[in-house]
């Protein structure tokens, strides 16, 4: 009779007088993550990281993921996580206490509310309240960059005329039919200024917009617009005639969606880009975004005219299939879960919307 037994010591099959090794077991064939559409973009960061290097170190912790595969469920999970860390670091339970510290600080100083004082004050950590931030954002394929001056001026014609100090970059595309080509967007960087504690929550929002268009080419949306901390701003009157394209509708009271394509000339990039904050802006505080902001005349209740009481706003998705410029609703709920007041929860002059600003709120 055979004795048939197992060494555990070397792991060997023992038979008779015969010793056999085993057959190894080969691993398991592990597929690797399809990788990303396209490769993303440069992460948001300030211009001048070396002045706020606390700052600099949160943006670093809440930048996105961009892992391959990574599902809607994944990315929005990932998205909430980060604006709960940034508000923790920032203390700020509500994001409206970003308004009322500036204001306090203001107080204490005995300075006026504008944001060209606020911007060169400093937190008592010794960071600077105002900071030019940078972030990835896609734009039209023709889309071409635009400077912007901002100054404490009455009117927007004395700074698109004296250009008295470079406050950022817009983008400007002026075919329907390019803004509307997502096939062919391309990753650019947008500059603006900001309230420090604003800034890590305006980076978060802003590069979740960019990363969805990374995992889904419909979902890209041109940001040519971003505009944070001002008084008064405006590109340069200089520029000389540009013409864009805009939708004009029926009226601007229905929801009718059926527009006309119409060409519209201006005599300088000024006339597109600019405005002027009331004194109780949150923009004079760096606490408030403002995207995809033009100032298009000649256009009944059409895109990019920024301020509409009709209930064809209410269909973003709709306006937004139309003239990608239209933020779509997904942006809006995203823009609420970082804590923004948004328009859809304000409640305006005449209940007008002012459709592309989100802020802090002051309630």
């Amino acid at each position: 009779m055979v004795m048939l037994f197992i060494l555990m010591a070397n792991l060997t099959w023992v038979c008779g007088g015969c010793r056999v090794k085993p057959v190894p077991v080969p691993p398991p064939v592990v597929e690797p993550p399809p990788p990303l559409p396209v490769a993303p973009g440069p992460a948001p960061r300030l211009a001048h990281p070396g002045a706020a290097p606390a700052l600099t170190a949160l943006l670093r912790q809440v930048a996105l993921r961009y892992d391959p595969g990574m599902s809607q469920e994944d990315r929005d999970r990932d998205f909430m996580e980060k604006i709960e860390l940034a508000r923790r670091a920032l203390k700020l339970e509500r994001i409206k206490a970003m308004r009322e510290r500036t204001l306090e600080l203001i107080e204490a100083r005995g300075g006026e509310l504008s944001w060209e004082y606020v911007r060169q004050q400093h937190w008592p950590d010794g960071t600077p309240v105002g900071v030019i931030l940078l972030v990835p954002v896609w734009v039209p394929s023709q889309a071409r960059p635009v400077v912007t001056y901002a100054g404490f001026y009455e009117t927007w014609e004395e700074v698109a005329l004296t250009k008295p100090r470079p406050s950022g970059k817009v983008f400007f595309a002026g075919e329907l039919a390019d803004i509307n080509d997502k096939p062919r967007y391309r990753t650019a960087q947008l500059k603006f200024e900001i309230n420090s504690l604003n800034a890590p929550l305006a980076a978060l929002l802003l590069e979740y917009i960019y990363r969805e268009g990374v995992y889904h080419q419909e979902k890209r949306v041109p940001l040519l617009v971003v505009r944070g901390g001002e008084d008064t701003y405006a590109a340069c009157a200089h520029t000389g005639p540009v013409t864009v394209e805009g939708l004009s509708f029926p009226d601007d009271y229905s929801g009718d969606l059926t527009a006309q394509t119409v060409r519209l000339t201006y005599d300088s990039m000024a006339e597109i880009h600019h405005g002027r904050h009331v004194k109780a802006s949150n923009h004079r505080l760096g606490c408030a975004l403002d995207i995809n902001d033009f100032n298009f005349k000649g256009l009944v209740d059409g895109m990019p005219n920024q301020v509409s009481s009709s209930l064809r706003h209410y269909n973003r998705d709709g306006l937004h299939l139309l003239d990608a410029r239209n933020l779509p609703d997904w942006v809006y709920q995203a823009a609420k879960n970082v804590g923004y007041r948004i328009p859809q929860d304000w409640l305006y002059v005449n209940d007008s919307r002012d459709w592309p600003h989100f802020d802090c709120g002051t309630k």
